[in-house]
């Protein structure tokens, strides 16, 4: 009854096992840090863009940085220039607006004065004062020298008030011109120091960008040195799992070729054949996948040829199960074992131990259970194995059909 239940086990966990084993996506295998490391590369490639972006970026902003900075520099050589020119341009007109005041002052003096020779000259008209002058002159010579010196004062007195009227006209004229110059430096002073204040705006904006940009490369920079070592380590277990790979298949190399002359697993006789046979306790038909080879005493079990294992565990009805993966889908599996010397990933070589089965007690068999798949599917390794006398315990009844 345990035969059979196991068999009838064996036929139902053990294709969705192998199945899961053969049929693994590439996620699953050697594949997947290779798919992995083909994103961390493609986005490493993206991180870096993003800092070569960033760094032209930040080039481009220092460009105009210092641009800015020339700029704000000009404004304010301007605006101490303006500034000077303003403290002259004040000082000037301050001097003017005193010799204005002064001039006023002797004007005003003056235009008193002038007010009363005036008065005078016009009481002298009226009265005869001026003819009395020239009528009491001694003889012609005198009137000549009268006549020129009276000339002469009022030549004097109108040329005084000519020249000091000119002075006032001279004086409000740099006056103005002065005012004119100042409010030019002022109004240039006012358009600099906007502009400036413009450029400082802009310069705090640009300055602003330029951190966030700086930023935004460091990130982008430690992403990417992150990236680096990660794609460096995935590299690495691809190269591991390439070598592995290379390994597997050069020990697994030529299985094919080895089909009729594969040596046996363990030294027994085959007390179970593949295929279709009746159970000789319940007679009853059943299908074996592989073949069970009857164990007699303390015996090494031996991989019939190269490759990697990709199953080492205990699994349901099978007890422990060793299944190496060989060239082109063939698998070969060792079950019933007691003991597993191997682990999943391992490579072995032709006739490695890859496990153990104790002799039995009296009244007891043990057996190997051996199989040869085919991309998934069960072959007979009779057409494998090298040929020997295999004999069952009890002759089997024919399977009624």
């Amino acid at each position: 009854m345990k035969g059979i239940a196991n068999t009838v086990l064996i036929s139902i966990y053990l294709p969705f096992l192998f199945s899961s084993l053969f049929f693994q996506t590439p996620s699953a295998n050697a594949a997947d840090p290779k798919k992995e490391l083909s994103v961390i590369q493609k986005k490493l490639s993206q991180e870096e863009a993003k800092v070569k972006s960033a760094v032209k970026k930040e080039k481009s902003l220092l460009s105009e940085l210092e641009e800015i900075n020339r700029t704000i520099k000009t404004k304010q050589n301007e605006l101490n220039s303006y500034d000077k020119e303003l403290t002259e341009t004040d000082s000037k007109i301050t001097f003017l607006e005193d010799e204005i005041s002064k001039m006023s002052s002797e004007m005003k003096k003056k235009k008193g004065n002038l007010k009363e020779r005036l008065r005078e000259l016009y009481k002298q008209r009226l009265g005869g004062d001026v003819a009395l002058i020239l009528f009491s002159s001694k003889d012609y010579n005198d009137l000549l020298k009268r006549s020129r010196y009276i000339s002469l004062v009022a030549y004097h007195d109108n040329r005084m008030m000519n020249t000091y009227s000119k002075s006032i006209e001279d004086y409000s004229s740099k006056k103005q011109r002065m005012e004119a110059l100042q409010r030019a430096a002022r109004a240039n002073k006012e358009s600099a120091r906007i502009k400036m204040a413009e450029m400082s705006s802009e310069h705090a904006k640009k300055d602003k960008l330029l951190a966030s940009i700086q930023s935004e490369r460091s990130s982008n920079e430690k992403m990417a040195e992150e990236l680096r070592g990660a794609s460096i380590r995935l590299q690495d277990m691809v190269t591991k799992l390439e070598k592995q790979e290379e390994e597997a298949s050069l020990a697994g190399k030529g299985f094919t070729q080895m089909k009729g002359r594969l040596p046996w697993p363990v030294n027994g006789s085959v007390l179970v054949p593949f295929g279709k046979y009746s159970d000789p306790t319940f007679n009853i038909p059943v299908f074996k996948n592989g073949i069970e080879i009857e164990i007699t005493s303390d015996s090494s079990i031996n991989a019939v040829h190269g490759g990697k294992v990709v199953f080492a565990d205990r699994f349901k009805g099978y007890g422990q199960l060793l299944i190496v993966n060989h060239e082109k889908g063939y698998h070969t599996l060792y079950g019933n074992l007691e003991e597993i010397f191997h682990k999943a990933g391992d490579i072995i070589n032709t006739g490695s131990p890859v496990g153990r089965i104790t002799k039995p007690g009296a009244q007891q068999v043990s057996t190997l259970y051996f199989e040869i798949r085919y991309k998934g599917k069960p072959v007979d390794p009779a057409g494998w194995l090298k040929r020997k006398e295999t004999a069952r315990k009890k002759e089997e009844p024919p399977i009624k059909k």
